[in-house]
């Protein structure tokens, strides 16, 4: 994207990155724009550019409005083990589905656009416990604004995982372009792109490159990024990245969330044919789905949704023991595949992790139960793990 940018847009970028509050960023970003030339290659840029600016400009709005009304926020602390917010359309039965999987105590109206602050719920699903978040209803420019659009999107940025209610009796394919449409448009993608690159600044220790590199070294890593006046870097890549990759993930900050779409009111589907031709449509693109009745709890159990959930996400629950003691402590250590005994010391006890001689772990697909391993051995749900530090 960034379309063979001049020295002087690279080093005005620098300062959009250094910009701190939305006041800042916005004449960081009016200045880059005065100095990108304006051609076809760069069209696509200075739109979002444009679009970057008129979304700060709404959220300094907000902020003042806020302040003059002082009502409550729309942060929720994070709880439990991963959080999931809930996203429809007004009344495709997202509060119904919060009271049926969680404690919450939810209203639930005829009325349309009756949430309007996220409303948090715990579920249990096998000792994994999931934050469950009602937001606001999303509505066509909710990205650009709209309603509470920016609030309610900046959650869905900050979970581990989304579940995107669909009304069966409304129009499908609408619901999912406005709700899909409006995630990609704030740059959070449901589908896993082909590479996903974050760029994290550092105060030092130079450019450090985490994962699969093509047609390019880390050596044109480094002379990039100093062009934008980058110098000490952590660059982490999910997939396999060129250096047009990770060059446009400085303009773009895509991030991806895993999606459930979960098809509301099945019992009362009047056009099959469609239901069928969308689910069909959701295969095609490789995403999860399942069909509920949130009213007549129809596949709406903790262990239905909660098992659901705890696979899209790809975790793991690993349980521990103290040496010398027979007891399993009886909440697992929640973690994602692929996580090595090394993980599991790090989360419990920083004294572990650095101090982290062996470990014994209980399973039943090792030969020998307990097995004496070392840091790197991964581990796999459902293990028993005994860590041994000096």
């Amino acid at each position: 994207m960034p379309a063979n940018l001049p020295a002087e847009a690279k080093a005005k970028w620098a300062k959009v990155m250094e910009a701190r509050t939305p006041s800042e960023k916005i004449k960081a970003l009016e200045d880059f724009l005065s100095s990108v030339p304006k051609h076809k290659g760069t069209e696509k840029l200075v739109s979002q550019v444009r679009r970057q600016i008129a979304v700060l400009r709404r959220q300094i709005e907000l902020e003042k409005k806020k302040k003059r009304g002082r009502r409550p926020g729309f942060f929720v602390e994070k709880e439990g083990d991963a959080q999931i917010v809930i996203l429809g359309l007004t009344k495709s039965g997202k509060s119904t589905l919060l009271k049926k999987l969680t404690n919450a105590k939810v209203v639930v109206s005829d009325a349309p656009f009756q949430t309007k602050r996220p409303v948090p719920g715990m579920m249990i699903y096998k000792g994994v416990e999931f934050q469950l978040v009602e937001a606001p209803a999303v509505i066509e420019g909710a990205s650009s604004g709209v309603g509470w659009g920016l609030q309610t999107l900046a959650l869905a940025r900050n979970a581990e995982g989304l579940i995107l209610l669909i009304d069966a009796q409304g129009d499908l394919r609408y619901q999912y372009n406005v709700l899909v449409g409006e995630l990609e448009r704030a740059r959070i993608h449901v589908k896993k792109p082909r590479v996903l690159v974050k760029v994290e600044r550092r105060s030092q220790g130079g450019v450090i490159v985490l994962g699969k590199l093509r047609n390019c070294t880390v050596r044109d890593i480094e002379k990039m990024l100093r062009s934008y006046r980058i110098y000490h870097a952590l660059v982490r890549i999910d997939g396999e990245a060129e250096l047009s990759d990770i060059e446009d993930s400085l303009f773009e900050n895509v991030v991806y969330k895993p999606a459930l779409f979960v098809i509301n009111k099945i019992d009362a589907v009047t056009d099959k044919d469609a239901l069928e031709n969308f689910k069909k449509f959701l295969e095609d693109q490789g995403l999860a789905y399942i069909e509920i009745s949130a009213k007549n709890g129809v596949n709406t159990s903790p262990e239905i949704i909660g098992g659901k959930l705890f696979e899209l996400l790809n975790l793991m629950r690993i349980y521990t023991r103290k040496p010398g003691r027979k007891e399993i402590a009886e909440k697992p250590v929640v973690v994602k595949k692929g996580a090595t005994v090394l993980d599991i010391a790090k989360l419990i006890h920083s004294q572990l992790y650095k101090n982290f001689k062996y470990a014994r772990v209980w399973s039943s697909r090792l030969k020998f139960s307990p097995q004496r391993v070392g840091a790197d051995f991964v581990l796999e749900d459902g293990d028993i793990v005994e860590i041994v530090a000096s």
